[in-house]
């Protein structure tokens, strides 16, 4: 799924995620900022959703670390557990609060 991102203010570093049934092309296209969710295995070998962060123009790993942003699924804060890829690829998130309910 993918996840359009907005800001409260022009200047603000807080995103808010809201649902899509936007395709990779046209949120490459159309969002400044998104995310996409990505199942990767935990440590403890369970299956755990995480989030990467996408951007329609280049972002240094400074720009990019400066984002709070919410979780889609209860709203609490994303953690970055993983950096960037590339220059649009940005950090890779999750949220502690849904991997605690889920015993990840």
């Amino acid at each position: 799924m993918i996840y359009s991102l907005s800001r409260n203010t022009k200047e603000g570093t807080v995103l808010h995620p809201q649902n899509t049934y936007y395709s990779d092309e046209y949120a490459q296209r159309m969002c400044k900022l998104y995310l996409k969710d990505e199942i990767v295995r935990a440590e403890n070998g369970k299956m755990k959703k995480v989030y990467r962060l996408h951007a329609m123009h280049p972002h240094t790993a400074d720009m990019a670390f400066a984002y709070e942003i919410g979780c889609p699924n209860c709203n609490g804060m994303l953690k970055q557990v993983g950096r960037q890829m590339n220059m649009t690829e940005l950090g890779l998130y999750t949220c502690p609060a849904c991997n605690r309910e889920k015993g990840v």
